[in-house]
């Protein structure tokens, strides 16, 4: 009995089956919408959900607007409590220079761990900027599956992948 084995292997090495989760993210990202197997849909979907999620935090004006707007709810949610509550404290002592010199590095780091995944830069700015700003009062739940039924030559089961 195999134990501490996570995640779906879908018969792949890790080298594999990590190339394969970038492309099916990129392309997701790309299009708003993959057809593929429901078993690759299920695997990446946790995935490009997190990515999503890291995206709010790519853009540094929406940072600093809920700062400003003392948003500490938003602000939490997006960056973390400790993060948030220093973006806060200077907005609160009228810091301007150093609140948008703080927003720009949390989202530099945020791009930056986006860019491990999504190597294509015309993707990532589609992401934070369209994709995240689309999803930005949404809690979660930022992809859907939808079954298409077996595929015609092996009979796999075909789903559409697609952001909501």
């Amino acid at each position: 009995m195999p134990h501490q084995v996570f995640g779906r292997h879908l018969g792949r090495n890790a080298a594999q089956r990590q190339s394969l989760f970038r492309n099916l993210m990129t392309e997701l990202f790309r299009y708003d919408r993959i057809k593929t197997t429901e078993a690759k849909a299920k695997a990446v979907k946790g995935e490009a959900e997190k990515l999503i999620t890291r995206a709010k935090r790519g853009e540094p004006s929406r940072l600093v607007g809920f700062a400003q707007d003392g948003n500490t709810d938003r602000l939490k949610a997006m960056v973390g409590p400790v993060q948030a509550e220093k973006l806060l404290g200077l907005a609160r002592d009228g810091k301007a220079e150093d609140l948008e010199k703080s927003a720009a590095a949390m989202a530099l780091h945020a791009r930056r761990h986006i860019l491990r995944t999504i190597k294509d830069q015309a993707v990532v700015d589609r992401l934070i900027h369209e994709i995240a700003a689309q999803q930005i009062d949404r809690p979660g739940g930022y992809t859907r599956i939808i079954k298409l039924g077996p595929r015609q030559g092996d009979a796999a089961d075909m789903v559409f992948l697609e952001l909501v």
